[in-house]
């Protein structure tokens, strides 16, 4: 069978477009559940109520940020489907790397929470990111191939691209960084935020390619 007739026999995008919102949103559930074991815990050491929060102030830093960071992710992804496109089997595959990454995020979080938040703890956290991006990164590529060479004017857009693969390129970036001088911490996610920095980059890179001059 050909791989277009392999194609043919895939559900409707709109089925693997929920089982990952479904995903997306146990693994949300899943990081809020170590900072509801803390509710029982105080009770029964009869501590101020206030104690719940002042001294476990670690863990609700590392839900805020995996929340936003998910939240995120969820939000590319979700306006990533909403272009047209043509669901493949490398589509698929890609997605449940993405949705690995999404399932596997609130163990590093919590290994971020409790530990000391150096060396392998922010090293997997942000290879766990780079993964994921890297995955949402490769299915915005192969959409928007698969878009051009269907002639659809609705696929995804140049400009979505630049940005996946500026923001993939900032995780990089970060790893390498963590890697190179480890003492830097948790301070290297401060360098996720530098995503501008390389979209214009990365922007020109594109712009030599005969796929960036169609939009």
């Amino acid at each position: 069978m050909t791989r277009a007739g392999r194609d043919q026999h895939l559900p409707p995008s709109d089925r693997m477009v929920a089982f990952t919102d479904a995903a997306v949103a146990i693994a949300l559930t899943l990081l809020v559940l170590p900072l509801v074991d803390i509710v029982p815990e105080v009770a029964r050491t009869h501590e101020p109520p206030v104690t719940a929060v002042t001294e476990h102030l670690g863990q609700i830093g590392s839900f805020l940020l995996s929340f936003v960071v998910i939240a995120r992710f969820w939000a590319s992804h979700h306006r990533l489907f909403g272009y047209g496109h043509r669901l493949t089997r490398t589509l698929v595959q890609l997605n449940l790397v993405w949705v690995l990454t999404i399932a596997v995020l609130p163990f590093p979080t919590e290994m971020m929470a409790l530990l000391p938040v150096r060396g392998f703890v922010v090293d997997l956290y942000l290879a766990v990111l780079v993964v994921c991006s890297g995955s949402l990164t490769a299915m915005a590529v192969l959409m928007r191939r698969n878009a051009l060479a269907d002639g659809d004017d609705e696929g995804v857009p140049e400009s979505f691209v630049v940005g996946s693969l500026a923001s993939t390129t900032t995780m990089v970036v970060a790893l390498v960084v963590v890697l190179a001088v480890p003492a830097l911490g948790p301070w290297a996610l401060v360098i996720l935020v530098a995503d501008p920095v390389f979209t214009p980059v990365i922007r020109r890179l594109r712009g030599d390619g005969p796929a960036s001059r169609t939009t």
